[in-house]
């Protein structure tokens, strides 16, 4: 008897560790998609190296070099004014019971290109922090191939 009750209380206390676990995670995700999403659309209006730095973690601001940031500042003078952010995708996920990772994919479009990352967060002194960043690009034609587009008349 003493056995059943030790059974059914252990499966208890599982199953509740269990949802608040799940509760957890959803609440982790609201945050940092929030945290994400506000960030990145900040920072894609009008791309600034300083301010980009003060949402990395320590690890990352230490491992990027000037020559890096100065390529990705002239990737978004290049890619001028942003026309639509299209938001995060992903979120958190759990490796296992204690392993949890936070990885969004960004797109944005632009003037005169197309941006997407892949962005790593990390949580460091209770706020989030981008821990890798991870872009690429690409640029819309700046002159119009002429025998791309044909103009047919009618005779009439």
């Amino acid at each position: 008897m003493r056995l059943n009750i030790f059974f059914i209380t252990l499966i208890g206390l599982v199953i509740i560790s269990i949802s608040l676990g799940a509760i957890n995670l959803r609440q982790m995700d609201k945050e940092t998609r929030e945290f994400i999403n506000t960030t990145m659309l900040g920072l894609f209006v009008d791309w600034n190296n300083s301010e980009f730095l003060t949402y990395t973690s320590n690890e990352f601001r230490e491992k990027l070099t000037n020559e890096e940031l100065s390529k990705i500042n002239l990737v978004f003078q290049r890619l001028g004014n942003l026309l639509n952010y299209h938001g995060a995708q992903g979120g958190v996920s759990r490796n296992n019971y204690w392993d949890i990772s936070v990885r969004y994919k960004v797109q944005a479009s632009f003037q005169n290109g197309q941006f997407s990352a892949t962005i790593t967060l990390i949580k460091q002194q209770e706020k989030w922090t981008i821990d890798r960043f991870e872009y690429q690009y690409s640029f819309f034609p700046n002159r119009r191939d002429e025998g791309s587009l044909k103009v047919v008349l009618s005779p009439r």
